[in-house]
């Protein structure tokens, strides 16, 4: 499922802080825009300061190739901000504007929104936020709109209190839906069903990746699969084909599921590191992105798999 590639570095930009998360808008006329969000945790100096603090810092970029003097990368704006676990663009304009939303360290949900200057450069403006948990981290998010709907623009975020949270995006103001306790332990990630709204896919720390109906309710998951061995921190459901969804683990195996039968997966693949993201191809459906803990990223050619 893997073939090996050459890469070449078109540019160097130190972010000072872990860069942990980078996503390029996916609405138009912005592909160029580039979003990047930081963790740092600082430890205490003394016992009477124990207690660590996480720092982050969000920037956005332009990306341009112009000429081959001159970098590709120009960074328009960077704000402190709490650390950023996660950020993710909602797939489709929102009144008018794209935008941003990231989860934080103080258990918050964050939205900017961005929008033109008059020099022609671009910026990100404060929306909304709302706080999904008393001392918890805001672990993941995605958004409803994999399939480029914006008749209901929706948000789901876990967080390390084991919890999952549906909320929904209108007039700019984030409102909770529901939240439930889906995980023993950290739910690393969460993700919709691109092709139906209504389901949820969540993963924890407790090795397992679990699905939910909101029609039905969160008392009790559609399935709970113990197939990875380690705990669950990427899941993507691709928004070409349906059915399809891509997990992956610290036990650093990607692992390709048809929805329709969680007993057993359609194919896996060791990536040599814990998988900490996965992407499937804005474009091309067979394409898939892992960012692998300690061992580079990855592009999987899943046609085979997929049939």
């Amino acid at each position: 499922m893997a073939w090996k590639s050459k890469t070449r570095s078109l540019q160097v930009f130190d972010t000072e802080q872990s860069a942990d998360t980078v996503e390029w808008c996916p609405v138009s006329p912005s592909h160029n825009i580039l979003a990047c969000g930081t963790y740092q945790l600082q430890k205490g100096a003394g016992v009477e300061d124990a207690t660590p603090s996480r720092t982050g810092r969000l920037y956005l970029f332009d990306f341009r190739r112009e000429g081959s003097l001159s970098p590709p990368l120009t960074e328009l704006q960077r704000m402190d901000t709490p650390a950023i676990l996660d950020l993710k663009w909602c797939h489709v304009l929102v009144s008018g504007k794209a935008v941003l939303g990231i989860a934080a360290a103080t258990g918050e949900l964050q939205l900017y929104t961005m929008s033109d200057s008059q020099e022609g450069s671009c910026s990100l403006q404060t929306l909304s936020s709302l706080v999904v948990g008393a001392e918890r981290l805001a672990l993941s998010l995605d958004w409803s709109t994999g399939r480029m709907d914006s008749s209901d623009v929706r948000v789901v975020c876990s967080d390390s209190a084991g919890c999952v949270s549906v909320l929904s995006l209108a007039e700019g103001t984030l409102t909770a839906l529901s939240q439930w306790k889906a995980h023993s332990f950290e739910a690393w990630i969460s993700a919709f069903s691109y092709w139906d709204t209504q389901l949820i896919y969540s993963g924890g720390d407790d090795c397992k990746l679990k699905g939910w109906d909101l029609r039905v309710g969160p008392s009790c998951p559609t399935f709970t699969s113990k197939r990875h061995s380690m705990g669950v921190c990427s899941i993507h459901s691709n928004p070409h084909r349906e059915h399809i969804l891509a997990t992956g683990s610290y036990d650093e195996q990607v692992l390709l599921w048809d929805g329709r039968n969680m007993q057993q997966p359609l194919s896996e693949c060791a990536m040599g590191g814990g998988v900490w993201r996965l992407k499937w191809h804005p474009a091309h459906q067979h394409l898939l992105l892992a960012a692998c803990m300690h061992n580079d990223f990855h592009i999987l050619h899943c046609q085979q798999a997929l049939g």
